[in-house]
């Protein structure tokens, strides 16, 4: 009963930080209006006061001095919050821009990303269905390209860039939280300098309207929650199982670009979807079984 019930609780975290994830579109929309540069400022520094809080909170301070310590793990942290800030540019660049379905695209792209940079850098060997799915998925973009008339640039940039992040954050065992902080703690100096400097503390817009301010603010709220959220889950849940509900994010992200927002849905960018699902279904239902297999031997 017990662990049915941890199961339950991993599975509602789980589903509600997938979510959060896929409901951004709408946040980021009511902030299309300023400019990207300086919602990316304010999403570092609301992040780093929630998380420094969450620090204090989990007794995590001992954990942050010895990783500062070390000068390896500080190089590849700041490496990380690089790609990590970079991504959130890209994702709020794009929804301003009318583009959520194809930010959908790149995180449905982004677990097969995550195979294929595993396979280069870390020798991992792909089975037959990855294969099949890697050969579906270089068709789908190569239709994309030909037909449509451009490659999917803000697809194949979230999905690297995060894929590229969650690579190097493999060589740092470290807790979820301590990273973050120290990720948002190293972009804290950029962001500070971009608000005074570049734009100027009295024509922020965090200065001149109630409601711009609070949606400001609320970005470091929707940062950490669903890290939270997530961390929950996966301390309850199987990867297969969490693998299966991550598609939960992009999917209303997709439901959101077409039914909301009413971004076109040409038959090319369809049959391109089309692809990336069938890849995924190949992908999520081999390690599925090969995960059962295990657990059986």
């Amino acid at each position: 009963m017990g662990n049915f019930s941890q199961t339950k609780i991993g599975v509602i975290c789980a589903c509600a930080a997938f979510i959060m994830w896929g409901i951004f579109p709408i946040y980021f929309k009511n902030l299309e209006h300023i400019s990207p540069y300086e919602i990316l400022a304010h999403r570092i520094i609301w992040s780093f006061i929630i998380l420094l809080v969450i620090i204090f909170l989990l007794n995590l301070t001992k954990q942050v001095k010895g990783v500062i310590k070390d000068k390896k793990q500080v190089l590849l942290l700041f490496a990380t919050s690089i790609l990590i800030s970079s991504n959130w540019l890209i994702y709020i660049i794009a929804v301003a821009n009318d583009h959520i379905a194809e930010t959908s695209l790149g995180y449905f792209i982004n677990p097969l990303i995550n195979i294929f940079l595993g396979m280069i850098f870390l020798k991992e060997k792909l089975n037959i269905a990855q294969k099949i799915a890697f050969f579906l998925v270089i068709i789908a973009i190569l239709q994309e390209i030909i037909y449509i008339g451009k490659i999917p640039y803000v697809a194949l940039s979230l999905a690297f860039s995060f894929g590229f992040y969650g690579l190097l954050r493999k060589k740092i065992t470290i807790n979820a939280f301590v990273g973050l902080f120290i990720e948002t703690a190293l972009l804290m100096p950029i962001a500070i300098f971009y608000i005074f400097l570049f734009i100027g503390f009295s024509y922020s817009a965090y200065f001149n309207n109630i409601q711009d301010a609070t949606l400001l603010m609320v970005s470091g709220l929707i940062t950490v929650i669903p890290l939270l959220l997530f961390a929950a889950s996966a301390a309850r849940l199987r990867l297969s199982t969490i693998g299966f509900i991550q598609y939960l994010s992009p999917t209303i992200s997709f439901l959101l670009a077409i039914f909301v927002y009413n971004e076109e849905l040409t038959i090319q960018r369809t049959i391109t979807f089309i692809l990336i699902w069938i890849s995924l279904i190949i992908v999520t239902f081999s390690s599925f079984f090969i995960n059962k297999g295990r657990e059986n031997v």
